[in-house]
């Protein structure tokens, strides 16, 4: 896994490894692949079911459950791992990021194995951005929001360039206090950063559709009260 990660394209290193991809394949040559590997990667490690998978990227049943097979041959100790923090979670009823974030299990029969599974992920990554978060404002970086696993700074037009390079050390350094606590050896994440300059604004693909429903509302709205006034 981190063979692959380290590579700069885990999707379509893991495409190639199972034989789905040809060594020569590239983002741009085998674009569908990757995507239909990445989504599989990205569900695999909370347990989704070959089903759901299936629906999810528009492939049969059975191709989606020998492309979970894979990922669980390729990384059995992984998956050994996983099976036994969600044991030691069922029998502890308790769960702890390294830095004492802290999830009680509950009531065992209501308990979500795959949620149990995805949440080292996700409590793992959030403690990392925390840190970040500190770090960066302490730095004096001018902090807007948190965006699930990145951070939305401002910027003077002749600075931002030089706080987006130091953003991003200190998420390196962030995600290194954070993996180098939990397991042994160096370890970082990558970061990319996207510069909006005025007066362009920031989008993204996945909420154009509401973002329009919205400002036609609001334009309707406004001409409704035109009309009144």
């Amino acid at each position: 896994m981190l063979d692959m990660y380290r590579s700069g394209d885990p999707y379509l290193s893991f495409a190639k490894r199972v034989g789905a991809a040809p060594q020569t394949a590239t983002k741009q040559s085998h674009g569908d692949v990757r995507d239909k590997y990445k989504n599989m990667l990205l569900s695999v490690q909370y347990g989704m079911s070959p089903l759901t998978l299936a629906g999810r990227i528009g492939v049969s049943t059975f191709e989606a459950h020998e492309m979970l097979g894979q990922h669980r041959e390729l990384f059995a100790q992984y998956w050994a791992w996983s099976d036994d923090y969600v044991a030691h979670a069922l029998q502890t009823g308790v769960v702890q990021t390294v830095f004492g974030w802290t999830h009680y299990i509950g009531i065992i029969g209501a308990v979500n194995e795959r949620s149990l599974r995805n949440w080292p992920v996700q409590a793992t990554g959030a403690d990392i951005l925390r840190v970040a978060c500190i770090l960066a404002v302490r730095h004096g970086i001018k902090l807007l929001a948190p965006v699930h696993d990145a951070v939305l700074i401002e910027a003077s037009v002749d600075r931002i360039e030089g706080d987006v390079v130091l953003l991003q050390e200190v998420m390196r350094r962030a995600s290194r206090i954070v993996l180098n606590a939990t397991v042994e050896g160096t370890h970082e994440l990558r970061t990319d950063a996207n510069i909006i300059r005025y007066p362009a604004r920031y989008t993204d693909k996945r909420g154009d559709a509401i973002w329009d429903h919205v400002i036609d509302l609001l334009t309707k709205q406004e001409q409704q009260a035109k009309r009144r006034a």
